[in-house]
């Protein structure tokens, strides 16, 4: 369980350094006039956030991994719930950095 739990926390690391540096450019992007979205995952089911940043995401995210720490058990649809909204997160932050570099 703490590999695992560990693993998840090294996700979460990872992602929030480009967490960060993608919230910063979407700053930089709205105050240029640009950025006009409302919500990063618009019609998504994964997570409860609804944001125009990344953070709050990742936020959500990393408080269900401590909940899991913390009561050290998880059942496995909150396991794999975290999973899918890592995954995502992994898979948007990818996508956002390849369009943002063109």
């Amino acid at each position: 369980m703490d590999a695992l739990l560990n693993q998840l926390d090294d996700n979460l690391k990872e992602l929030y350094r480009k967490a960060l540096d993608a919230d910063a450019l979407l700053d930089n992007l709205q105050q240029q006039g640009h950025g006009k979205h409302q919500r990063i995952f618009a019609d998504n089911t994964l997570f409860q956030a609804s944001s125009n940043r990344f953070m709050p995401y990742l936020a959500e995210t990393a408080e269900q991994v401590a909940a899991m720490r913390q009561s050290q058990q998880f059942n496995t649809a909150t396991l794999q719930r975290v999973v899918k909204q890592l995954k995502q997160l992994h898979q948007t932050l990818t996508e956002f950095r390849t369009v943002i570099t063109k």
